[in-house]
């Protein structure tokens, strides 16, 4: 018999989520999931992909507002009727609409955390934001689904598979399901979960945030679960899937315990088999080397960087905000052209034709000319 084994809601975005035991399953989510989200001055969202360390955060929910407990055991709490009436532009993955914004001291204390001002920021009780593949749909701050179907069997297929040990929580799911073969969610495409009816509706390509400890809040060295997942779960267009979108068809409450029954199948997506990535010359580059400045020129831009951190990173720093998805070396989008200089690439895919390189997964060597064309 398959099962709904556990639940969890994240009600800020990319921090610690709350394992309940049951839970209103609305059109938008799991009640509070993605409600708040931590942001630029400018409403860029900012996630654990950048800041691994945001997944140390807890927050609880209050019936007036939410409670925050740093890393460091401080505290603040914010109530939703101290939050700016004024609607803000926002913007998640090129998706602009528009969210409120937290009162200066949560601000200023959340801006502590990180090596850039911050902001907390709340979409409201009425939901606005809306995407373009599911326009009647309204949306938290979630990438782009309501909800993340996990198979607590396909956790264990992959932990078989990889040498590092993962947590189920380093998925970021809504709904677990146990009694299942591995990946039989790949087949599914309607399911009912006590009297809710779900539509699984695409695969999940995955990121770097699936390599980040949830008890430590860094990434694991060797992009582990992610590197292994590549050698088995890459699709056809390069992207790396674990998990289900799933969106609903009606509303009511679920529990842990509720039966699980498919309604409907569909043919599972193919994966095309990788060889995984040899261990890159940067292995512990910070002990091997020492720690040297370069220059990093970027379009008619010089800026002083280091030996030792990714581009992307280093340009993120200079207030550069290339385009990027999975920070990973998988998706691409953070391709730019390399026009003099050396790089040590942290995997041989990170070394394109015509001279062009992925930023998130190149370290200079020397300094460097760099352009977006």
């Amino acid at each position: 018999m398959i099962t709904l084994s556990r639940l969890y809601t994240h009600p800020v975005k990319s921090m610690r989520g709350i394992r309940l035991s049951h839970a209103y399953a609305d059109t938008s989510g799991l009640m509070f999931d993605r409600n708040f989200m931590v942001t630029t001055p400018e409403g860029k969202f900012i996630t654990a992909r950048k800041y691994p360390q945001m997944l140390l955060f807890t927050p609880a929910m209050l019936n007036n507002g939410i409670y925050l407990q740093a890393p460091d055991g401080k505290s603040a709490t914010v109530l939703y009727q101290d939050f700016d009436n004024n609607q803000s532009p926002t913007e998640v993955w090129g998706n602009h609409f528009h969210a409120l914004i937290a009162p200066e001291a949560i601000n200023t204390w959340l801006s502590g955390y990180f090596d850039e001002p911050v902001q907390l920021r709340w979409l409201s009780s009425q939901l606005s934001r809306r995407v373009k593949k599911m326009p009647d749909i309204p949306l938290s701050f979630a990438d782009g689904y309501p909800f993340l179907l996990i198979n607590e069997a396909s956790v264990q297929e992959l932990q078989k598979r990889c040498p590092a040990s993962i947590k189920l929580e380093q998925f970021r799911g809504n709904l677990i399901i146990t009694g299942a073969q591995p990946f039989e969610e790949d087949t599914w495409r309607t399911i009912q979960i006590g009297e809710v009816v779900f539509t699984l509706d695409r695969p999940c390509s995955r990121c770097i945030l699936t390599t980040v400890s949830p008890e430590k809040g860094i990434k694991h060295p060797k992009a582990e679960p992610l590197a292994t997942l590549q050698t088995f779960r890459t699709n056809a267009e390069g992207d790396v899937d674990f998990g289900q979108n799933v969106i609903i068809q009606n509303t009511g409450v679920i529990r842990v315990g509720d039966t699980i029954t498919v309604l409907e199948k569909k043919k599972a997506s193919q994966y095309i088999p990788q060889k995984r990535e040899s261990d890159s010359e940067t292995e512990n580059i910070s002990t091997q080397s020492h720690l040297k400045t370069v220059t990093l020129g970027f379009e008619s831009f010089e800026y002083e960087g280091n030996n030792q951190e990714v581009i992307l990173e280093q340009l993120e720093s200079k207030g550069i905000n290339l385009p990027y998805s999975c920070r990973a070396g998988i998706c691409g989008q953070c391709k730019i052209k390399l026009i003099e200089g050396e790089v040590t690439p942290l995997k041989q895919s990170a070394i394109k034709d015509n001279g062009y390189i992925l930023a998130c997964s190149c370290i200079p060597k020397s300094a460097v000319r760099l352009s977006l064309k």
